[in-house]
């Protein structure tokens, strides 16, 4: 036993240091980021976090908080591919220091406000890349005037015969 502890005592250390760190593997999920302009406030991210990493925090007709807790989450990268808009992504770096939430331990914290609705003014989070920026009422009301329009143009062509 003495034959390795002066073997180790005049031997360099083999811990690293900060800054000798080795190199990430290229399919490493670290750093968590969250895009509130594409993101919808749907919840998918939130219902496949098997740990209870992420999740919402609604005020009523101004906005929803997007909370992810950094202690929470396994890194598994579930929230980024189900994610139907692409507003969470991933990248190969360690997660920098967060926000400190009492209790909780690091999280970050995305808020995405609510717009009025152009047509009828209710607040409602739009749909990224679409023309129309409705609520789902309205939407739906311009699917369906949409599709009266085409019926009662193809009713009228057939009158011509």
């Amino acid at each position: 036993m003495l034959a390795t502890v002066l073997r180790n005592l005049f031997q360099p250390a083999r811990t690293r240091a900060p800054t000798d760190m080795p190199p990430m593997p290229a399919t490493f999920r670290g750093a968590l980021a969250h895009d509130a302009s594409r993101c919808t406030g749907c919840g998918t991210c939130a219902y496949v976090c098997a740990p209870k990493a992420i999740r919402f925090e609604e005020d009523p007709a101004k906005s929803i908080s997007w909370l992810f807790y950094i202690g929470r989450c396994s890194f598994c990268g579930l929230c980024q591919q189900n994610c139907p808009t692409q507003a969470i992504s991933t990248a190969a770096t360690v997660p920098a220091t967060m926000n400190s939430s009492a209790g909780d331990g690091l999280r970050l914290e995305s808020v995405v406000l609510f717009r009025p609705c152009p047509r009828c003014g209710k607040p409602h989070i739009p749909m990224p890349g679409m023309a129309t920026q409705y609520c789902p009422d309205c939407r739906q009301w311009a699917a369906s005037a949409g599709l009266r329009q085409a019926f009662l143009a193809g009713e009228g062509a057939t009158d011509g015969r």
